[in-house]
């Protein structure tokens, strides 16, 4: 019988929150903390749940985004896909982009999600940001990282946001909600 290997795979944006961890990938386990170095975090689109743009990266020679490095079984990588919009034809909203990450002990090659459709940057909604950067906090990304993140234009939603709790997105992944 072959032994499983973990998937790597780096977590930035609103996919560093617990509890999104938590409910999307249970299982996950925490590597490290790392940086993907000559990319940026941008906003584009319209992200349902939050009501503002979706967070990818985005090449930029010299700027970091620092995120999570996670290991995943494949059951359970198939799973965040599945949640996250990746689909093999190439159809879904995201895709995966293989990269290297630097980290304390050197660097790891990861699988990371990029948002399709980067035709419209939209300004995220506050409290999204305000979201993804809890998550920054419990992982004790670099204060720098976390006070450029704190300093992105944002706008308010005009309605409470998210638009459902996260414990019925695990229920309605079966059926093609996102995270």
């Amino acid at each position: 019988m072959a032994i499983e290997r973990p998937v790597l795979q780096f977590l930035y944006g609103a996919d560093l929150h617990p509890e999104r961890l938590a409910t999307c990938c249970p299982g996950a386990v925490v590597k490290t903390i790392g940086t993907l170095c000559d990319h940026r975090l941008a906003f584009f689109g319209h992200n349902d749940l939050w009501d503002g743009g979706e967070e990818t990266v985005l090449a930029d020679p010299g700027a970091s985004v620092h995120g999570i490095v996670v290991a995943l079984s494949a059951r359970e990588a198939d799973f965040f896909d599945k949640v996250r919009g990746v689909r093999l034809n190439g159809t879904g909203s995201h895709f995966h982009y293989p990269a290297s990450v630097e980290t304390p002990d050197g660097p790891v090659d990861v699988v990371l999600y990029k948002l399709d459709d980067t035709r419209s940057q939209t300004p995220p909604s506050a409290e999204y940001v305000a979201y993804i950067a809890m998550g920054a906090r419990h992982y004790g990304l670099p204060a720098d990282s976390l006070a450029a993140l704190e300093a992105l234009p944002s706008r308010p939603a005009p309605v409470p946001v998210p638009h459902i709790t996260f414990p019925a997105i695990a229920a309605a992944a079966a059926g093609g909600c996102a995270c």
